[in-house]
């Protein structure tokens, strides 16, 4: 059986409440050993150590405070933060970043200074970070990527992924510049996205890892459902298509990459 790695979900969300146990053994069943939880609020990071102690060896996590989650960020969650990082079982800083869409909540001053100050963190513990970035709700509205690669100049970190790809080629090479890969899921078959297509292919196997996001953005074929990490096989599919590659060879480069990344 091909194996595969989902290297981004948020398998403690709400929408996993009445089947997660099943959920996730189905994950295994499909070839995915290996999922990295993400807990980006301060609520999630309890569960997400709980979830590496069940399933040890199989699951991983990171965590951080989301950027639409700012407020949450006081002195006492920052220290309750950094001891949950230094557990062998975080791998991760993350989320973090710069979300613009939702600047009406989470003020773009109050984003980015915790966003850099979890990148201090990040730099303090020689973890690699996990980056989300949203442009703003004006569709031109690039300076939330303008922003953030900014403040990443300042810092010298263990490595990072621009998770859930969606920007311009420039913001893709300015990743992979810094040694970055690139976060590729289900959006890549959603039928408006021909620009990201192109941009994966210049970009090339050597630098993307496998995610879902889920419950969030299912590949198109399930579009308009709960997505979860079964769902794995099916981006790799669609992203073997995009790169003229095998199925295998997908599987093969982004499983490596993410163990690389995540240390495991």
């Amino acid at each position: 059986m091909i194996t595969f790695i989902d290297s981004h979900a948020h398998l403690n969300d709400d929408a996993f409440n009445e089947d997660r146990e099943q959920i996730i053994n189905s994950c295994f069943e499909v070839g995915v050993k290996q999922i990295i939880e993400i807990a980006c609020e301060t609520n999630e990071w309890k569960p997400a150590a709980q979830l590496c102690e069940k399933y040890k060896g199989q699951i991983y996590a990171a965590a951080a405070i989301h950027p639409i989650n700012a407020e949450q960020f006081t002195d006492s969650s920052f220290e309750e933060l950094k001891q949950y990082l230094t557990a062998d079982n975080f791998k991760a800083v993350g989320e973090i970043g710069l979300d613009y869409f939702y600047e009406d909540s989470s003020p773009r001053a109050l984003q980015q200074e915790i966003f850099e100050k979890q990148l201090d963190l990040a730099q303090d513990i020689k973890k690699p970070i996990i980056l989300h970035c949203r442009k703003g709700k004006d569709v031109q509205d690039y300076s939330a990527y303008e922003d953030m690669f900014f403040a990443l100049k300042k810092y010298n970190l263990s490595g990072g992924i621009l998770h859930c790809f969606s920007g311009r080629k420039e913001d893709a090479f300015r990743a992979l510049d810094m040694g970055f890969y690139l976060g590729i899921n289900g959006i890549i078959g959603y039928k408006k996205n021909d620009d990201v297509r192109q941009i994966i292919k210049q970009v090339g196997l050597k630098y993307l890892m496998l995610e879902t996001d889920c419950p969030y953005l299912p590949p198109q074929s399930k579009r308009g459902q709960r997505n979860s990490p079964v769902n794995i096989p099916e981006i790799a599919q669609n992203l073997a298509d995009i790169l003229g590659k095998s199925i295998n060879e997908v599987a093969d480069i982004t499983t490596q990459n993410a163990k690389a990344f995540y240390n495991i």
